[in-house]
């Protein structure tokens, strides 16, 4: 509609609108700052509830649990390891660390340290299993893995009924693992290795247990052994008394060296 003078009415309702979109946008800025302002409340609340908490849980370790079989390495050694890492917060404990410490000993071979609540400590050990000795003073675990013992004559004396084996720096996981295979090849005969060597040339030879030896030479190692259990099984076993040395070291034979009978 308009006006007589032709100019447009005002549409009626039209600044009502805008008043009712204006306080809409002002309750709705009010509501951010209401759920900002209660956020942070709950953050503040939050952090310091957590603070708190904290606080209550974090205490001196009361206790230490060790587990593990202490054959080559003390409780008494661990537990002095473990003590000495403490500190007085069971929280801020450096696990990682203690680990480490403890790994740095000998004859321990892995560690699992962990918390347990509310003020315990748990330490669970385990030791390396000496198969063979190496060198002077060294001795190999089942992974052909070298652990040096120094001049401990303790640990020395532990060893003494171990098998030996020698060979060039480097091939310990190979001396265990032929080691390995070739001591069970024997035990199926009732027979087991006493020392094992590989010289810089890459010849192999042994020694058993009742000090037999046995030259197996560069080559065709496993081969040669079946060969010689197969001869020992027909024909060596009821002389084995006899005999001082086995020689392998031929294409398709086997050549024997009998002992020397005792003067009367």
């Amino acid at each position: 509609m308009s006006r007589r003078d032709g100019t447009p009415r005002a549409v009626r309702g039209a600044s009502r609108s805008g008043r009712v979109e204006s306080k809409k946008y002002g309750q709705l800025i009010l509501n951010w700052l209401a759920n900002g302002a209660l956020l942070s409340v709950v953050v503040v609340a939050c952090y310091g509830g957590g603070t708190w908490l904290l606080k209550q849980l974090d205490r001196p370790v009361t206790s230490v649990k060790i587990n593990g079989e202490f054959t080559r390495i003390s409780q008494k050694t661990v537990a002095e390891s473990v003590y000495d890492s403490l500190g007085d917060s069971f929280m801020k404990l450096d696990l990682d660390q203690i680990q480490k410490n403890l790994e740095g000993e000998a004859w321990i071979d892995r560690v699992r340290v962990a918390r347990r609540w509310p003020d315990q400590l748990e330490v669970t050990i385990i030791e390396h299993k000496p198969i063979a000795r190496w060198g002077k003073s060294g001795v190999l675990n089942h992974r052909g893995e070298v652990i040096r013992l120094g001049d401990d004559p303790e640990a020395k004396q532990l060893l003494l009924g171990l098998p030996v084996l020698g060979g060039v720096d480097g091939m310990e996981q190979e001396m265990m693992a032929r080691y390995q295979t070739l001591n069970k090849m024997l035990l199926e005969h009732n027979l087991s290795l006493k020392e094992l060597n590989c010289d810089a040339t890459g010849s192999w030879a042994m020694t058993l247990s009742d000090n037999v030896v046995i030259q197996v030479g560069r080559d065709q190692v496993l081969e040669k052994m079946d060969r010689f259990l197969t001869v020992f099984d027909a024909q060596l076993q009821q002389r084995w008394a006899e005999l001082n040395q086995v020689d392998l070291r031929y294409f398709n034979g086997v050549a024997v060296a009998w002992r020397k009978p005792d003067k009367a």
